[in-house]
């Protein structure tokens, strides 16, 4: 009886023993196939390239000096403070007005840097070209580095859908110290500029030429403010 049991239990664990292993082999593809379905679908793998981003990163940009003008010795010293933006030009994206009281944003048009330190930036860069001086201090400086301090607090600072920029600021000139307010005013300035559907760069050249023009008005201020003073501080 040995003899004829043995193969028949034999041959039955053979075939146990292989659906073991096909199930377990089955049980492994599926684990393998899950880890990769969970890699490319959560994590990412490295095999998946990232997506390509569209966005663009801009800057103001100072007006063009045809020539270096010739700086006096006793060159005007300024101060120019921190400028004040209204919230809705902290987002990092272009401002585009829709309306009186709607804006929309280009997700494609980023600022490089933070506006209020791009416009002072270039601000500074602009009065020092139209005074012309050398001698232009941001944010910080002594007291007696400067014969005046500007201040400025912009309201409106953004192109239309038309490509129409609009500048609208109130500003202060402060003797040394900010003692004294030698003159205060509002501007509002406008330009007609390239829609911003042909592009974002059209967009910002014309805020730039808006800053442009802001630092002819002010450097006007700033000269008739400061007649009869000692232009010159030490440095």
């Amino acid at each position: 009886m040995n003899s004829t049991f043995e193969p028949r239990t034999s041959v039955a664990g053979i075939r146990s023993h292989i659906r073991a292993s096909a199930g377990a082999v089955v049980t492994r593809f599926a684990a393998l196939l899950f880890s990769v379905t969970l890699c490319a679908g959560i994590v990412g793998c490295s095999f998946l390239k990232p997506a390509r981003s569209t966005a663009r990163h801009f800057v103001l940009t100072p007006m063009a000096a045809t020539a270096p003008a010739p700086v006096a010795a006793n060159a005007l010293a300024v101060g120019l403070g921190q400028v004040k933006l209204p919230a809705y030009l902290f987002d990092t994206s272009l401002a585009v007005r829709k309306g009186t009281n709607e804006v929309e944003y280009l997700p494609s048009a980023l600022w490089a840097e933070r506006l209020d330190t791009g416009f002072q930036r270039v601000l500074a860069a602009d009065l020092a070209i139209v005074l012309p001086t050398d001698r232009i201090h941001q944010s910080a400086w002594q007291r007696d580095a400067v014969a005046a301090e500007i201040y400025v607090t912009l309201e409106q600072f953004d192109v239309d859908a038309s490509g129409r920029g609009v500048l609208v600021a109130r500003w202060r000139i402060l003797s040394a110290g900010g003692e004294k307010i030698l003159k205060a005013g509002g501007t509002r300035l406008t330009r007609q500029g390239p829609p911003p559907d042909e592009g974002a760069s059209g967009a910002v050249a014309t805020l730039s030429e808006l800053v442009a023009n802001f630092s002819r008005q002010l450097a006007q201020a700033l000269q008739e403010a400061t007649s009869g003073q000692a232009a010159s501080a030490s440095k």
